[in-house]
This record gives structure tokens, C-alpha cells and sequence, in this order.
């Protein structure tokens, strides 16, 4: 119910109309959609479930269908191993540790695109990773009253 929820939230964040000249700024919710069940939610995360998810997100960002597949895999194995230590971590050394991941992540990315023909800007998939970090402790506060509302038992939900 969690995973539903907190992907429906994050097909609404990438889906929302912004203005052009913000598109540069706009973070990667659905890298930090991997991140927060990656490093929160570790021993309930399913890579089928994130494998499927992906689908849809390729067709939102107009990506060659399983590269997001490939990014989530990727990002979820690395932060899964990583996961422990940077838990125990105040969210800014957490942002730190997931701006350092989503760059390799992004690099991967960056190679997908130019290998299916699109024209991906590094400058501007740099300055996404940096948002993308600097939005980590929001949208984890955001995941997790989610989660509360939903009743998780972790939380101590409702």
C-alpha cells in the first residue's frame, strides 16, 4: 500500500506542469522515489515492483523504455549496500552520499540517452543531480507522512 502511494505521489511531482525556465532545476523525483525505498525501506523493496514502475516514468520522460529500469537498478543495489551506514547519518550527509550516487547513476543515464539518439546536456543533468540531492530531505519528510497516514508499522502509524 506504501510503494502504491508513494509512487502515485511521485507520477504527480513529475507529471506537474512547470514553467520552461525552471526546467533545469527540476529534481529527479523519480531517482528519489528509488532513494527513499532504497535507504528507508530496504528489506521491503521489490525489484519487480521498482522494474514496472519504471515503465511508465520512461514514457513520462520520454526516455527509450528501460532505461529508467536500469538507473532504479542500479541506484537501489549501491544504496541497499550503502544503506546502513548512511541511515545512522543526519540528512545533510545523507544529501552529500546521494548527490555522489546520483551522479554515477545520472553519468549511467547520460550514456543511455546518447546511446538511443537524444541529445541529453551534461550541464543540465549536473544541475538536476544537485537539486535532486538538495531535495532529499523534503521529499522524505513528504514519503514519510505517507507512510504514517498509511498506517506503517515502523512509524508507529495510525
Amino acid at each position: 500500500m506504501i510503494f502504491v502511494l508513494t509512487y502515485l505521489a511521485t507520477l504527480i511531482l513529475i507529471t506537474t506542469p512547470l514553467p520552461a525556465e525552471w526546467a533545469f532545476a527540476v529534481p529527479n523525483w523519480a531517482l528519489l522515489f528509488v532513494v527513499w525505498w532504497a535507504l528507508m525501506r530496504n528489506h521491503r523493496l521489490s525489484m519487480v515492483a521498482l522494474i514496472l514502475s519504471s515503465l511508465p516514468i520512461d514514457v513520462a520522460y520520454g526516455n527509450a523504455l528501460g532505461l529508467h529500469a536500469l538507473l532504479f537498478a542500479v541506484l537501489a543495489y549501491v544504496l541497499t549496500l550503502l544503506g546502513p551506514k548512511v541511515r545512522q547519518v543526519n540528512v545533510v550527509r545523507q544529501s552529500v552520499v546521494i548527490f555522489l550516487v546520483l551522479s554515477v547513476v545520472m553519468a549511467i543515464g547520460y550514456w543511455g540517452r546518447t546511446l538511443t539518439g537524444q541529445d541529453p546536456s551534461l550541464a543540465w543533468m549536473s544541475i538536476q543531480t544537485v537539486t535532486t540531492a538538495l531535495a532529499w530531505p523534503i521529499l522524505r519528510a513528504v514519503y514519510e507522512s505517507i507512510a504514517r497516514w498509511a498506517g506503517d508499522p515502523e512509524l508507529g502509524g495510525a
